[in-house]
């Protein structure tokens, strides 16, 4: 209680000097504790079940001197270790444990692989579907392992070369599959793998990222950057690959040319169109890596910086080079037996489990393709990286039509294959429907799980559509080169709808483009 002294003389002399506008009894308050970054942020939830912990909370109950210990240990226990270190051992724990949870839990799959091989060699014959399963599960962890260990060969690299690895990795299973299928003369399914892939990352893993970050927090944000540069790419990227099948339906009906001399112009369409692609994709990436590269880079740098586990990619393990090489070539050696295996039992698949071309091309294949990619995507948006995370989903869906579709068309015409880009109107139909929903989700650079949701609707919707669409006619035949046939030539007129229905396709098809241009263009 103040006495009548200290009214008088006035409050005591603390020995402490109070800022310029305040008292020194404002001084002597004990200072405010900076608040937890998430607390007042608006756009995480308040479930202590999905509240992200940050690097700060690492060293909670440590003094200053002790937190620094630890960190300065942590750092040099993730430091680059001596390029000619080669000890399986760590390596194989390191590998195991991965860059992300969801990583990890995919190496539990790692024993598919040896029992693929093995059944595939041993019981081929008598039980093809068990040598298809395994070999279907084996892509997962064997696809992961080369995303992973090729990864590490990256940062180890030269920018240039660096970036060039992570292109090559990231189409390498999908181009090895495709490939494997084209030599097959697999051409329906082929042409379904690939419209299937674009569809699985914009519709499923797309959704699925706009999902998981909407549960761990209420709305993320997108960089201007990436919608206006993914949706000109996915314009280019639809109208270029669609194109072919255009111009097959606005042909092959005339009396004057016919079904055969349409499918043979279809083929030169599609291999000039092919070349026409791969430099946009060659564009596109000097945009990104060099005359534009600042904003890029600005882009990625924001994201890591919101990364909520950041840390522990500082502090983790990593391999060296010439582990990171060794990984790589068993990566790719694994993922190359257990496609061909695969791929070899799916004429059986379709012919005696009555699964369609449509399906197991848009639905099946896709899912295991770029798996170890989709897992990382999730990842991200999980830890608030969603640019990172739709620059996965956007940038794969991208890379396949521009990059992998030209590559498996010149590579068949190389070898005498009559290998085009006409698709079923279906499958071209849900592409475009596909880059229009997108686009408009993205529009507002802003996620949430619902429309994470409306995404992954539009998949279930797609794929059922493509279970129950019937195989075209001949589908199981393989056509021989000599022949001079290609997709299309032995298939009927009845197969491909009358015209009125084509003509309404056509018209619903321009419309589609004419949205995209609104609204993924702005």
């Amino acid at each position: 209680m103040a006495t009548p002294g200290d009214l008088e003389n006035g409050p005591k002399e603390t020995g402490v000097i109070a800022p310029a506008g305040t008292t020194s009894t404002d001084s002597e308050l004990p200072l405010p504790v900076a608040p937890h970054p998430h607390h007042h942020d608006p756009g995480v939830w308040r479930n202590p079940l999905f509240r992200r912990r940050g690097q700060h909370e690492t060293f909670a109950g440590l003094t200053p001197e002790e937190a620094q210990e630890k960190h300065e240990r942590r750092l040099r226990k993730g430091a680059q270790p001596k390029p000619a270190r080669f000890n399986p051992v760590k390596a194989t724990k390191i590998t195991i444990r991965s860059t992300s949870t969801l990583s990890s839990w995919s190496n539990i799959l790692f024993p598919a692989i040896p029992a693929g091989i093995a059944m595939w060699y041993t019981s081929r014959d008598t039980h093809p579907l068990a040598v298809f399963i395994l070999n279907f599960i084996a892509m997962v962890p064997s696809g992961n392992l080369l995303a992973f260990a090729s990864g590490e060969l990256q940062a180890k690299l030269p920018k240039t070369i660096g970036a060039t690895l992570e292109i090559l990795t990231g189409a390498v299973v999908e181009l090895i599959v495709c490939l494997i299928l084209l030599i097959d003369k697999q051409y329906d399914v082929v042409r379904a793998a690939l419209l299937g892939s674009m569809l699985a990352n914009l519709l499923l893993v797309t959704g699925a990222c706009f999902l998981v970050g909407g549960i761990a927090y209420r709305e993320q944000d997108i960089a201007e950057y990436v919608t206006e540069v993914s949706g000109a790419a996915l314009l280019v990227s639809a109208v270029g690959v669609i194109l072919p099948s255009q111009f097959y339906q606005a042909i092959y009906t005339r009396a004057d040319i016919g079904e055969h001399d349409a499918s043979l112009r279809v083929v030169d369409v599609s291999r000039i169109v092919s070349i026409g692609l791969l430099i946009a994709y060659f564009c596109f990436l000097f945009f990104q890596l060099k005359t534009h590269s600042t904003t890029f880079h600005h882009v990625l740098e924001q994201a890591e910086k919101a990364d909520a586990d950041g840390h522990k990619e500082r502090y983790r393990r990593k391999l060296s080079l010439l582990e990171a090489i060794f990984l790589t070539l068993v990566g790719l050696t694994l993922v190359s037996f257990c496609a061909y295996f695969m791929v070899q039992e799916i004429p059986y698949i379709v012919e005696t489990r009555h699964i369609s071309d449509p399906f197991m091309g848009l639905i099946l294949v896709p899912l295991i393709e770029k798996a170890a990619e989709h897992l990382t995507a999730l990842d991200e948006a999980w830890d608030r990286q969603m640019d990172l995370a739709l620059s996965h989903c956007l940038g794969a869906t991208v890379q396949t039509a521009l990059l992998v579709s030209p590559i498996v068309v010149i590579v068949g015409w190389a070898k005498g294959l009559n290998m085009d880009l006409n698709f079923e109107y279906f499958m071209a139909f849900s592409l475009l429907l596909s880059v229009l929903v997108v686009g408009n989700f993205i529009r507002d650079r802003k996620t949430n799980w619902l429309e994470g949701s409306f995404l992954l609707m539009v998949y279930f919707v797609v794929a059922v559509a493509a279970y129950y669409y019937p195989n075209p006619e001949g589908h199981g035949a393989k056509v021989d080169s000599g022949e001079g046939e290609s997709h299309g030539a032995a298939v009927s007129e009845e197969s491909h709808g009358s015209e009125t229905t084509t003509a309404l396709l056509e018209a619903a098809t321009t419309v589609a483009v004419e949205h995209i241009k609104r609204i993924v263009m702005g």
